[in-house]
């Protein structure tokens, strides 16, 4: 019997053995009151040493630096007796120097007193799934930085810098995503990272970064002007056209691109400044391939610092509005301002709309900055017409609205809360809008314009006749009051073509029956002309440049407009 218990065990063991060296998992265990560490085959390849070793540290010395300190507190903690079980992410450096995510997974043996004597556990090799991105099977940001970071060594060992690094941006992706749903966007993507892979020459990198965007290693190219031909012809063949659920879908590719070279230290500084590069390759229209120039990354430093300082402005009432009368023409007399926002910038001084205002609504921060602008127009239009100017008692106020905070889904009801709190009547303010704002998705604007309309808050076409189709949004969106161009108003006495635009769009705001402001008159003779023309309002530095409130206030005690 006690042969047959043994030729058992033994049988048992053969078999624990060999499943032992099957597994994928590396298995170990550290005798804490030895301090001998134990692992197994699979363990010492995931570690990447060669032969077997019986201290931690050789396994310590192999975790990267920034992830060494949490393993270290946490072996610590296990060995205190803090914690029972040990779960671990981390990367170790192989022999070649490339890095491989680990899980290190273990339990705590504790003898009759309690005291913590062994720790045994698995390790798994995370690498593959923790690097790849799982829509296009492509590698990620992770994998990408890591090759990117072995390939700026090699290059440093061996003077070796025929490579590039390509950020490749699909144009106008958000579009495809509304108009297919998000499986059409996904196709795009995966179509996209197909075709890219297969221009790749060996051995170069393709990673997807986020959404839809995606780096390129691209090597064997001595100079800019090879990469540029790479990323053109690159570009040709993804915008070919292919067919989804009946659906045809053109991609359309933005390109910036950042030469290695001896100067690159890490490898998001390269990342950083193809990705500088992709930011104005995108200002194009279409979309171009760009190279990384001196002083991109220094504007887009300067940019992120600019995104942080309007962000506290807008916290710490650095913005201030500013107010510019809209004169009736006839008369001569205010019926209604415009409010304009500024920036006392701590360093640079007072600062105009066209310095921040685009920051504003890429990054979303218009949203705040609106709801803070709107609510102190409408206060300080309460004020006045609250004071003894009889002129004002009657004055309305306009706000611009941007693109972003059209798209509100809650814009009507953010709109009557501040009209509550304020105490201004919704008729006193009129809502100031670009064409541009309204091309997004056109059923939600009509619908949200007359939401606004039957508040009683006023819309205003703002810039009409410089947009893509102003008749067509003219007939399609209820616009009460049409603001004309300044750069028409400029043209109306001398240019025949602004002269014939402008009475045009007066006659086309009659048979509509709607009001008209024409924006930026500079001069006695644009004023005249407009009169005779039959313009019943209007603004601009002839009669008064954006004020403060107290300007506005002084020139009220005056009792006249400098132009009137």
């Amino acid at each position: 019997m006690p042969q047959e218990q043994s030729r058992t065990s033994g049988e048992d063991w053969y078999r624990y053995a060999l499943a032992l060296e099957a597994s994928q998992e590396g298995f170990w265990d550290w005798d804490l009151i030895a301090d001998r560490l134990w692992g197994s085959r699979r363990w010492q390849t995931i570690v990447g040493v060669s032969e077997p070793c019986s201290r931690l540290d050789v396994w310590m010395e192999r975790v990267h630096p920034f992830d060494k300190p949490r393993f270290e507190a946490e072996l610590s903690a296990v060995r205190a007796g803090k914690s029972r079980r040990l779960r671990n992410e981390h990367r170790v450096r192989q022999c070649s120097g490339a890095w491989r995510w680990v899980m290190a997974n273990a339990v705590v043996s504790q003898d009759a007193e309690g005291r913590v004597t062994h720790l045994a556990g698995s390790l798994t090799d995370n690498t593959e799934s923790r690097m790849a991105d799982a829509l296009t099977g492509l590698p990620n940001r992770l994998f990408f930085v890591d090759h990117l970071e072995r390939r700026l060594e090699h290059g440093r060992q061996c003077g070796e810098w025929d490579f590039a690094v390509l950020a490749v941006g699909l144009d106008r992706f958000e579009r495809v995503n509304e108009a297919l749903g998000l499986s059409g966007g996904d196709r795009l993507l995966m179509e996209t990272a197909q075709r890219m892979r297969s221009m790749l020459p060996e051995p170069s990198v393709a990673a997807r970064l986020n959404g839809a965007e995606f780096l390129i290693c691209l090597e064997s190219v001595h100079s800019e002007a090879e990469v540029m031909q790479f990323a053109a012809a690159m570009s040709e063949a993804i915008r070919e056209p292919f067919l989804w659920r009946g659906q045809r879908i053109t991609p359309q590719l933005a390109v910036g691109i950042a030469k290695a070279d001896c100067a690159y230290v890490h490898p998001e500084d390269l990342m950083s400044d193809a990705e500088s590069a992709l930011a104005h390759a995108r200002k194009s229209e279409p979309p171009e391939v760009v190279c990384y120039s001196q002083g991109m990354r220094e504007n887009a430093l300067e940019k992120m610092q600019m995104e942080v300082d309007l962000d506290r402005a807008i916290r710490a009432g650095e913005l201030v509005m500013y107010y510019q009368p809209e004169v009736d023409l006839c008369t001569g007399r205010i019926v209604g301002f415009e409010a304009l926002v500024r920036w006392r910038h701590a360093r640079k001084g007072l600062l105009l709309p066209s310095s921040f205002i685009p920051l504003a609504e890429e990054t979303g921060l218009i949203l705040p900055l609106g709801d803070w602008g709107m609510t102190e127009a409408c206060r300080q239009l309460v004020r006045w017409r609250k004071s003894d100017y009889a002129e004002l008692q009657s004055a309305r106020m306009s706000v611009n609205l941007s693109a972003r905070q059209f798209e509100r889904p809650d814009l009507v009801k953010r709109i009557r809360d501040v009209l509550t709190d304020t105490g201004l009547g919704p008729g006193a303010l009129r809502l100031e809008v670009t064409e541009s704002s309204l091309i997004a998705d056109a059923a939600s604007a009509v619908k949200t314009m007359r939401e606004l309309g039957k508040l009683g808050v006023g819309l205003h076409m703002d810039d009409f006749g410089v947009g893509y189709s102003s008749l067509h949004y003219l007939q399609r969106f209820p616009f009460d009051t049409l603001k004309i161009d300044r750069s028409f108003v400029q043209g109306v006495v001398n240019d025949r073509e602004s002269h014939q635009i402008v009475r045009s769009i007066l006659d086309l705001a009659r048979s509509f029956g709607m009001d008209v402001v024409a924006e930026g008159i500079e001069d006695a003779e644009q004023l005249k002309e407009l009169r005779t023309m039959g313009c019943p309002c209007g603004q601009g530095y002839y009669f008064a440049r954006p004020m403060e409130p107290a300007a506005i206030d002084g020139l009220m005690q005056a009792g006249s407009l400098a132009g009137a």
